[in-house]
Parts: C-alpha cells; sequence; structure tokens
C-alpha cells in the first residue's frame, strides 16, 4: 500500500490486464477507523476498509495523489502492463495555495 506524495493527482492506464491481474485497491485513508472496530462478520460497503475495483484494457483511472492504494499480486500466467503518472502544478505551493495570514 502506497500514496504519492507531493504530487496533486496520480493516474494509472492499464495496456494489458486479465483475470489474475484485473484489481486495483483504495483503501480508506483514515487512521482513526481501526481504532475501534467490531468484529466483522461479513463484508460489506458499509464496513469494509477498502474499495476493490475491476480494470480491464484500456481503463483509466486517476485520483487523489493522497489516498493510499495497492494491487494484489499478478496470480495470472501473463505479465499485468500498466503506466502509472503523477501531475503536479508548477509552483503549486506559492500561486495555488499562499498561506492566509500573507493578505
Amino acid at each position: 500500500m502506497h500514496s504519492h506524495p507531493n504530487n496533486f493527482l496520480s493516474g494509472v492506464y492499464y495496456l494489458r490486464s486479465q483475470a489474475g491481474a484485473d484489481t486495483i485497491n483504495f483503501h480508506d485513508p483514515r487512521p482513526q477507523t481501526i481504532v475501534i472496530r467490531p468484529p466483522v462478520t461479513e463484508l460489506t460497503a458499509y464496513n469494509t476498509d477498502q474499495v476493490v475495483l475491476p480494470v480491464s484494457e484500456g481503463t483509466l483511472l486517476v485520483f487523489p495523489a493522497w489516498l493510499p492504494h495497492s494491487v494484489s499480486a499478478n496470480t495470472s500466467a501473463q505479465a499485468r502492463v500498466s503506466v502509472s503518472f503523477n501531475v503536479m502544478f508548477a509552483d503549486y505551493d506559492t500561486l495555488m495555495s499562499p498561506p492566509l495570514w500573507g493578505n
């Protein structure tokens, strides 16, 4: 699991993906959710700590760079081929988000 610090957006484009290598996992970024967690007997959309998205050839995903994500091990006989990228604005810290106390 990882994120992409010092970037605004991250993305991935899938060139080749097949059964056994066709998902990406987005994890809950809130660390406090593990502090008090009742036992889970059945995973649902309301109690899971991740979202597993299916992908296929030609899928393009763009997401906030701070969002933790991972991929499961490739269990297929072929290589999964994807191109990942990050987007950051030049001089973002000075042009896009000046300090509030500077006015």
